[in-house]
Formats: C-alpha cells, structure tokens, sequence
C-alpha cells in the first residue's frame, strides 16, 4: 500500500476500490483456482481494520461489516449491518442474529474484540454461519516474558469473579492478556479447529494513535541531541499494520488454524539502534544519539515503553519480550517491509492526521504529556545530567 493521508485513504478505499468489480479483482489477484471470500469483519473501522479491509479488497475478497456505524465515510459502499458488540445496548447483536436466522452464511469471520463476552457472544452466534473464525489476540496473551515466546507456552489467567465483570471498555488493563486470552478460548469453543488465533506484537504504522512507536520519527526529524534508552544492541520487536493485514488475508486464504505469533522483522534482527538509525534514515535529519544507561534513566523516572517507547531492557521478568518466534507466520507467508517505509508513511499519516486534530477536537500532540515519550525539556535536563555524570 502506497503511503497515503486519511483523506486519500478514504477516496481510494470508496471510489477506486468500489469502481472495480470482485470478479475481476479476484481473476488477477487470487488466480485461476483461489476462491473469492465473503467475509464478515465486526468492527473493521479502526487501526488495523481499515488495512485488513484495502488489501482484502485488492485480493478479491468482499466484506460486510457489523459495527456501531459511527465512521460511515470510510467504506460507504460495503454493507454494514448496524448494532453493538455490548449486548445490553439497543440494539445490540439482534441485526446480526436475524441475518443468521434469515440463512445468512460467510466464508470467514474476522474479530479484534478486546473484550471476552464480546467475542463469546458473536462467536456463539455465528459458529453455523460461518466456515472459520479469525480471532486477532496479542502476544501479551503469555503469562511468561521472560523467555522466548512460541504458540505452546503457558497463557495468563485471571480470577473468573474479575472476569465476569467485564463487558466493555474500560477496564482494568493489568487484566489485557488474560482478557486476550479469554477471547481465544471463547474463539476455539465455538469455531473447534476453524478458529485462527493471531497474536501479533507491538502494532505500528499509519492511523497508530497510540503513538508509542510515533515518538521515534517525529522526535528525530526534529534533530539535534537525542536521549536513546540502554544499548543499542537491545532487541526490539515490531509490526507494520500493513503487513499484519497482508499476514491475515493470506493465512485465511490458506486456511490456516491455531494459535500464531506474529511480529517482525522477517528479514533481520531488529534493535532499538537500527531503529533509530532507520528514522534518521527516513527523515534525513541531523539527529545525534546519546545512549543512557537503563538504571540511570530509570533512578529519573524514565522507564521503558511509556517514556522510550518500543524497548524494554531485556532483564528480568521482561527478558524475552522482545524475543517471539514466528516460525509459524514465517511458513504461512509472513513478510515485513523495510522500517526506513514504515517511518516515512507513518510521518506522512500523522502530519495529515494531526493537522485537523486542534480544530476538531482540541487536541496537541505533546510527548510526556499526552503520548508516549518525553517532553523536549525533561530529555535536555537528563542529558545534562548524563553528560555531568559522565564528566
């Protein structure tokens, strides 16, 4: 996918896609004896949504969605069935529930609930309706980071009392991957051997508004010193969103099953030194790199993942989290593009992005603030720190 603004995203996805015939898309994208699928995508209009759904669409595939109809403009040519994953709001999943009662049937179901019940009730629902169940979890399923992470080990639990009390969002996040890991199960029961479990790892690109991987190429094409957190040969793991999508469309085209981590790079080792390299690389600046030690930044309240987004030192209890073998993905199709693209598109997306945001919405990017990183003033006071202690 072509770098694009939110605006050209859209124009694309509802003209140029909707002006092109399934039939035709499929002839030339899925070959003579690949099928067409019809899949049912509940939810589709948030980060990664939109991604899965252009590529889908560009593979020959068609989509209906079912979601609450709040971002109508994003695909107004697909059908939507309107309604809600909370089932005690009107009018809940009873739109859907009359589709499947008037015979209503898809190849295949994409699903990226955070919430378990969401994932229990639509599963249940749907598992006479549909040939296979794709469940988009998280590699924070694990219960155990401080090793390696494949499909097999152990998965986070949580007290089935707090469990029962969760039916949306918000909710007490330090519960995310028993919650993830709830969802599978729930995924698994009702769809037994059709049930495709995808765990991706830190998600980033275009339309990311959490902004953790952001930080890195908006702070380094502002240039100048840099505080860069431990050693540069601490591994770091990450996902483009793009290539998520094109791993999801072809592991159901392959009709692939269980439980799949998938992360990246495929191509090499990713650190966080090449990674600030490869937004320097991107954005041309003048960006220099100062490396504090870990337990300095940390005696200074700056830790990993919240105030240096993307590392986390690799000791303790967080050893292996950034240590995740995709083999799996790897043999399914899995391929991850050049993090030098990933930060050109995604500077190119925010810059659209946040140019309406102040307007719109009373909203100002400020790293330290209200995303994740540091403030400018906060990062020049420990590197003066740094460079004291240091003499």
């Amino acid at each position: 996918m072509p770098t694009q603004s939110r605006r050209e995203f859209i124009v694309a996805t509802a003209a140029g896609l909707g002006a092109l015939s399934v039939a035709g898309l499929s002839k030339r994208a899925l070959g003579a004896d690949a099928k067409p699928m019809k899949i049912l995508f509940l939810g589709g209009t948030g980060f990664i949504g939109p991604h899965i759904i252009e590529h889908g669409r560009q593979r020959g595939h068609e989509f209906t969605l079912f979601n609450r109809g709040n971002r109508k403009e994003m695909f107004p040519d697909l059908e939507l069935i309107e309604g809600n994953r909370i089932v005690d709001i009107e009018p809940g999943l009873a739109p859907l529930e009359e589709q499947v009662k008037a015979g209503r049937t898809w190849d295949a179901i994409i699903d990226t609930s955070n919430v378990h019940t969401w994932t229990e009730h639509s599963a249940k629902l749907l598992k006479g309706a549909a040939d296979r169940y794709l469940y988009v979890s998280s590699l924070s399923v694990y219960a155990d980071a401080s090793k390696e992470r494949a499909e097999g080990a152990e998965l986070a639990t949580m007290p089935d009392e707090v469990a029962d009390g969760i039916d949306r969002l918000p909710y007490d996040m330090t519960y995310f991957g028993a919650v993830k890991a709830r969802c599978e199960a729930a995924a698994e029961r009702h769809f037994p051997g059709r049930a495709l479990l995808v765990r991706p790892g830190l998600i980033v690109g275009p339309r990311d508004t959490s902004h953790r991987f952001n930080y890195w190429p908006l702070r380094i094409r502002e240039g100048g010193e840099v505080l860069c957190p431990g050693d540069p040969t601490d591994p770091v793991m990450l996902i483009d969103a793009r290539d998520l999508a094109k791993f999801i469309v072809t592991a159901l085209e392959k009709r692939a099953t269980g439980p799949c981590n998938v992360n990246g790079p495929t191509s090499r080792d990713l650190t966080i030194g090449r990674l600030v390299n490869a937004c320097k690389d991107a954005t041309e600046s003048d960006a220099t790199f100062t490396w504090c030690d870990a337990q300095f930044l940390a005696e200074r309240g700056i830790n990993g993942w919240a105030q240096m987004p993307c590392w986390l030192p690799p000791v303790g209890a967080y050893a292996g989290f950034n240590k995740v073998n995709i083999d799996k993905a790897r043999a399914i199709g899995l391929t991850t593009r050049d993090l030098r693209e990933t930060a050109k598109a995604t500077l190119a997306w925010f810059d659209d992005w946040s140019q309406g945001r102040p307007a719109e919405q009373g909203w100002i990017y400020q790293p330290g603030v209200n995303a994740p990183g540091i403030t400018r003033q906060r990062e020049a006071e420990v590197l003066a720190e740094w460079h004291e202690h240091n003499g």
